[in-house]
């Protein structure tokens, strides 16, 4: 969701200095994984705010390894300097998980 709104605030800026009307918004859909000592949670809701969509939760291990494994994925996709890879955008994009509206 913080991704969402961060490109939709930089799309906005860069019209407004453009001269040009704003109208980038973000589609407030979330995709969390949370990381608790021997456990985890991971949940995606769309949109994030009721009523919902979608709204999915697992808690369990599985969950853990699955905030690890993104954790690596994320520095990886970093420090190559590329903020959304063509294949999760359209992985995303599949899930019904869209950046902006």
């Amino acid at each position: 969701m913080i991704e969402s709104m961060a490109t939709a605030a930089v799309d906005n800026i860069k019209l407004a200095i453009e001269g040009k009307e704003p109208h980038a918004k973000a589609s407030w859909s979330a995709i969390c994984l949370g990381d608790m000592g021997h456990t985890g949670t991971a949940f995606v809701a769309i949109p994030q705010n009721p009523p919902r969509n979608v709204a999915w939760m697992k808690k369990g291990k599985m969950m853990r390894a699955a905030k690890v494994a993104f954790e690596k994925y994320f520095i990886r996709k970093m420090k190559k300097g590329t903020s959304e890879p063509v294949y999760e955008k359209y992985m995303l994009k599949m899930l019904g998980i869209e950046r902006l509206k």
